[in-house]
């Protein structure tokens, strides 16, 4: 979610959250965003955010927290509960299928975060400028009655893309989630959503609420969804659109 930055789409959360229930709610980490200074980026909505993940519990939902690199300071709090919230460095989900998956934020698997820190908050830093820049930009021109241009996010989307590809993120934490005998993997930290069994296993990437506005959902069944909320009333599933060659669902429907 990135809260307290100006990427963060808090009206798209507070509509998913709104429009979506559930028996329990995963954090998969990064809900706060303690990396960057918050002054003038923390908005009523973040804060309205925050009010209503607290709410979750006081209303029978169990809410478990993972948190991630950009909010690793509650990781201090692991195996506590905060305002009714679970707090743990990773947790296991039995779907109602009976599938096993681990859930855990996915840095563990991330060799820039546990080998170059420093040059992953560098390029986390570009990142967020280009994402800025892109946001602005967009509502320019919708304000001038003009078509949006998408060119940033797609330079973003295929820069992130070609890291994924040569740094083998998901196949380390597939990895991992087969050796510890699980059915497949929950997590989010790289931004790309996806939802596939490339790996022999499932491979679940929530994405994020800064950009991509996706979540990973389960059904009565069992069966996983990867869901985008498009625009502030609605939100569509994407499990139906056909995988590309690699196996990866698009982003864009």
């Amino acid at each position: 979610m990135h809260l307290g930055t100006r990427s963060s789409r808090a009206s798209l959360i507070l509509d998913f959250l709104a429009t979506h229930h559930a028996e329990t709610v995963y954090l998969v980490g990064d809900i706060v965003d303690n990396w960057h200074p918050m002054s003038g980026n923390w908005k009523p909505a973040h804060h309205q955010v925050l009010q209503r993940l607290f709410d979750l519990p006081r209303t029978g939902t169990r809410v478990v927290y993972v948190p991630g690199n950009h909010d690793d300071f509650f990781r201090n709090y692991a195996g506590q509960r905060v305002g009714g919230i679970e707090v743990e460095i990773d947790v296991v989900h039995q779907a109602t299928d009976g599938r096993r998956y681990l859930v855990t934020h996915g840095d563990i698997c991330d060799l820039f975060s546990v080998n170059s820190p420093l040059l992953e908050r560098a390029g986390r830093l570009m990142e967020r400028i280009a994402v800025g820049v892109d946001v602005a930009q967009r509502s320019i021109l919708r304000r001038a009655g003009q078509p949006e241009w998408f060119g940033i996010e797609r330079a973003i989307s295929r820069t992130s893309a070609a890291i994924r590809k040569y740094d083998h993120f998901e196949e380390r934490l597939a990895h991992l989630a087969k050796s510890g005998g699980y059915d497949g993997i929950i997590c989010g930290h790289f931004h790309h959503a996806a939802l596939h069994d490339g790996f022999g296993i499932t491979y679940a990437n929530c994405g994020d609420w800064a950009g991509s506005n996706t979540a990973i959902v389960e059904d009565f069944d069992g069966r996983l969804d990867l869901v985008r909320v498009s625009d502030p009333a609605a939100c569509e599933a994407v499990m139906a659109t056909p995988f590309d060659k690699e196996g990866e669902l698009p982003l864009a429907i």
